[in-house]
């Protein structure tokens, strides 16, 4: 008899249900660096930090309306962007939230490897911009700023994604980000 009520109490004791944590990934801005004359330059290729924002931001834009399109009209179960997008897409937030704005661009082109370019009027010239990852802007770009190439060494060593930001084929900018997991409460 005492057999069968320590199975009857097992069954009518309430189990509490495991809850299942929530996480959010949260890229952080952790270093911003702009060239403003990468080389020895004429003035029509030297921009200002206002218009290197606005360039990342114009990128951006395009990758907005790329991620919009794939997620609702191609593949709509396709609704979680890879990191680097994710990534790129604090950048941006980030710089409209400092007031960066957009401006007009045509054949903007998104690679996973290469990042994001797009062609963009700049100082009353059409110009190729690129937004990508450190490690493919090395082959595609002339060789870095003294100080842009030791932000991207350190970088890396803290395990910090890195962007580069390259126009008509000169790096103007670096931008490292953390990448971390929160907790959703």
């Amino acid at each position: 008899m005492a057999l069968f009520s320590f199975f009857r109490r097992k069954r009518n004791q309430q189990v509490a249900e495991a809850v299942i944590p929530t996480f959010e990934e949260v890229f952080t801005i952790e270093s911003r660096l702009f060239i403003n004359a990468p080389t020895d330059s004429t003035p029509d290729s030297q921009f200002t930090d206002e218009q290197l924002n606005s360039v990342i931001v114009t990128l951006g834009a395009g990758l907005r309306g790329y991620l919009s399109k794939i997620s609702d009209e191609i593949y709509p179960e396709a609704r979680n962007p890879t990191d680097q997008h994710k990534s790129m897409v604090a950048v941006v937030d980030e710089l409209l939230a400092e007031g960066a704005a957009p401006i007009a661009f045509t054949q903007w082109s998104q690679s996973p490897i290469q990042g994001i370019a797009a062609r963009m009027m700049i100082n009353d010239l059409t110009r190729t911009a690129l937004f990508g990852p450190s490690l493919a802007m090395v082959r595609n770009t002339a060789p870095f700023h003294p100080e842009i190439a030791a932000i991207v060494e350190s970088a890396h060593q803290r395990g910090e994604v890195v962007y580069i930001l390259a126009i008509d084929g000169l790096a103007y900018g670096v931008i490292t980000l953390s990448h971390a997991l929160r907790e959703v409460l």
